[in-house]
């Protein structure tokens, strides 16, 4: 396939100033669910096609076909290129892509243990046996469900100004969500593994030892205190630092929507946006993480992405144009979900590196306020800078100790302040906030995480 796309690209001419790349991506996957004693979806999914993008004259063209012949894939090339020109009719804006980046090499997932070669029944058994633990384990379980997903994917990507790539990618996920309930009163327990590698990763799995765990967690948060509320000091678990740091710090590092004005952290390159003990990176270059990867949709390599250095903003998540628009160097963040989109500025693996403290010293420091713990997922408004999240449980700080279990309850605040105010950062980052990261209705498997991380001044009050 790379030879035909290359093909391709020889034989259509367009001035040196201009850009046309061509990738071929094809991408299969399963998954299954399990929710109340029954199977709620078996699905199986195969997607394959070529993506055409031109800018010509400051205009982008698009196109895509499922077709993968020579002469279709020419054709195709040669109406992105139509389409573009007409754009260039009714732009003045300029946009360009830098002649000087180009990368040639062929990366992959590292597999142990090649899932599709594990017989669906064994697949079923982790999924089953992790629901039917929680479910029958108390009458006060009101819901559950376990998933099991996997997918493969490949891109071939050629462009004019010389790159030549291949890759492969491998993700693996097993997932329980247990909902307990007492009267009027929820509580909602959720955890997953998995990763970029084959079926090592979820043979660890215990069904129905986690589905136990998530079922009793869910009952003792029937019974747990109910959470304070008003702004206090909060310790962050690795889980919710990675939630923050993705969806509140890391959306608006993404440079498209620096430039569309549409991000608090435009024009604060080399600025001060949090305490010296705060290093934010973003690497896809590390092995077994859902949003690891060795090259992105673009072709460029993949490298890790320095965010902030001691609490000074770095570096933007880049395309080639976005790169080229910033007079900034690109770094391997153009991904796409499937041949029906173009790349956009994204992350991999985000998170706030390890610092000094244990947690017991953080809690100490704290001295009142609350530990919260495993993002349940929220909200975020990069534009202005605002988020809310909900946890699943936390505990109470009192007199510098860990105390009592709270159930589920929200955190709120400007992203801006969450870094200017960590008084404490603790020794080690966890990789805990698995996702699947959405924008502009394309899904990616992301990661981000963290140290515990200790906060003043958060909102605090019930789940909504």
């Amino acid at each position: 396939m790379l030879d035909t796309i290359e093909k391709v690209i020889n034989k259509i001419s367009i001035p040196s100033k201009d850009f046309l790349d061509i990738r071929y991506a094809y991408a299969m996957g399963e998954s299954f669910t399990v929710r109340n004693g029954r199977f709620d979806s078996v699905s199986n999914q195969t997607t394959g096609g070529v993506a055409i993008r031109a800018l010509i004259d400051n205009a982008w063209g698009f196109t895509t076909i499922v077709n993968t012949d020579e002469g279709s894939i020419q054709k195709a090339a040669e109406k992105a290129i139509r389409i573009a020109k007409i754009g260039s009719k009714f732009t003045k804006q300029e946009r360009k892509i830098n002649d000087d980046w180009v990368f040639e090499g062929k990366g992959g997932t590292k597999l142990e243990i090649d899932p599709r070669e594990i017989d669906k029944e064994t697949k079923f058994e982790k999924i089953i046996q992790t629901e039917k633990a929680a479910r029958e384990f108390s009458d006060r379980i009101a819901e559950t469900s376990s998933t099991y997903r996997e997918s493969h994917s490949k891109e071939f990507i050629i462009n004019n100004k010389g790159t030549k790539v291949e890759n492969e990618n491998h993700v693996v996920r097993i997932m329980k969500n247990v909902i307990a309930r007492e009267g009027t009163e929820m509580q909602s327990v959720f955890d997953s593994i998995g990763g970029a590698g084959g079926w090592e990763l979820i043979q660890k799995w215990e069904p129905e030892k986690e589905g136990l765990k998530a079922a009793e967690m869910g009952l003792k948060l029937l019974s747990a205190r109910k959470p304070p509320s008003g702004r206090m000091n909060v310790i962050m678990d690795p889980s919710l630092t990675g939630v923050f740091v993705h969806e509140a710090f890391g959306h608006a590092c993404e440079a498209d929507a620096v430039i569309a004005k549409q991000s608090v952290l435009e024009g604060k390159i080399n600025n001060k946006v949090g305490v010296e003990e705060i290093n934010v990176y973003d690497d896809p270059t590390l092995p077994r993480l859902r949003g690891s990867f060795d090259y992105d949709s673009e072709g460029t390599k993949a490298r890790k992405r320095i965010l902030v250095e001691k609490g000074v903003l770095k570096e933007y998540f880049h395309t080639l144009e976005t790169a080229t628009a910033l007079d900034m160097d690109p770094n391997g963040s153009g991904r796409a979900m499937n041949f029906n989109f173009t790349p956009l500025a994204r992350m991999g693996n985000t998170y706030v590196d390890s610092g000094d403290k244990s947690l017991e010293e953080i809690a100490e420091h704290t001295k009142e306020g609350v530990y919260l713990k495993n993002s349940y997922g929220g909200y975020v408004m990069p534009a202005k800078g605002q988020f809310y999240f909900s946890c699943q449980l936390g505990y109470f700080i009192e007199n510098g100790e860990i105390t009592d279990l709270i159930g589920n309850v929200g955190m709120s605040g400007m992203t801006l302040e969450v870094f200017q105010n960590t008084y404490a950062v603790g020794k080690k980052w966890k990789p805990e906030f698995l996702g699947t990261c959405g924008k502009q209705g394309q899904g990616i498997p992301v990661t981000a995480g963290g140290p515990d991380l200790g906060v003043s001044d958060i909102v605090i009050g019930g789940s909504q």
